[in-house]
């Protein structure tokens, strides 16, 4: 899997020819620079540090698309990366596991060309944001956040987060001392999620991994039945 310098480095894994074809012709006139793994099991981790993000099918394979993302989120090294799965399953629960995972968006296939690059686009577009938002540092305690690397260190020790931990701590930070409704980071956090009615779980199960991976700065991040969560030093 070789990249050469273009808007983004995405990463397609799918077995699946026709779609392969679709996505390489489309995102490549967009000038994205597209690699293609039919097998997610063959995925090289060691070779995904300049990825963007990865497009990834559910797959009806015995290591799914699905363990390819709990796998990514978990190492260290790739948990930054974005990923979108599609999977022509339509259920409520597929949805929830799959964000709950780490993924950043889910598509039901048969999908809409247009609105799948509009996610694309979208994911893209909020990443580089981050990366190139003014006020590049953010201090809370030992705590420090810098948005351009989009590092997290406590005591000077690098935090290993995923992407939507380091967004709802970014979130947080932004907004210290002012609660936040459930729905509010919701909207901020998944904006390309289409999961209406299940936003309070996926934000409690996701601030409870934050909570636990900052240690004893998790007991910071306070919840108010009604109001939702707030980051505050007075507790």
């Amino acid at each position: 899997m070789s990249f050469t310098p273009s808007l983004g480095n995405i990463l397609i894994v799918d077995d699946d020819e026709n779609i392969i074809d679709l996505l390489q012709i489309n995102l490549r006139s967009e000038g994205y620079c597209i690699a293609v793994e039919k097998i997610a099991e063959n995925v090289n981790f060691d070779k995904l540090d300049s990825t963007r993000l990865i497009i990834v099918d559910a797959m009806h394979q015995d290591y799914s698309g699905m363990d390819l993302i709990y796998d990514l989120k978990e190492n260290p090294c790739t948990a930054y990366i974005s990923v979108i799965l599609y999977s022509d399953i339509k259920s409520e629960r597929m949805v929830i596991d799959a964000l709950d995972a780490g993924a950043d968006d889910y598509v039901v296939k048969p999908f809409s060309l247009r609105e799948l690059m509009a996610r694309i686009k979208s994911i893209l577009r909020r990443q580089t944001h981050m990366q190139t938002n003014h006020g590049s540092t953010l201090q809370f305690k030992e705590l420090t956040l810098d948005q351009l690397s989009q590092t997290v260190k406590i005591n000077g020790q690098p935090l290993q987060l995923t992407k939507i931990e380091y967004a709802l701590l970014l979130l947080l930070l932004k907004n210290k001392d002012t609660y936040l409704s459930r729905i509010e980071m919701h909207r901020n956090v998944w904006t390309d999620s289409t999961t209406a009615g299940t936003n309070e779980r996926i934000v409690d199960t996701n601030i409870s991994r934050l909570r636990k991976k900052l240690g004893d700065l998790g007991m910071y991040i306070v919840s108010r039945t009604g109001h939702g969560y707030m980051l505050t030093a007075n507790v």
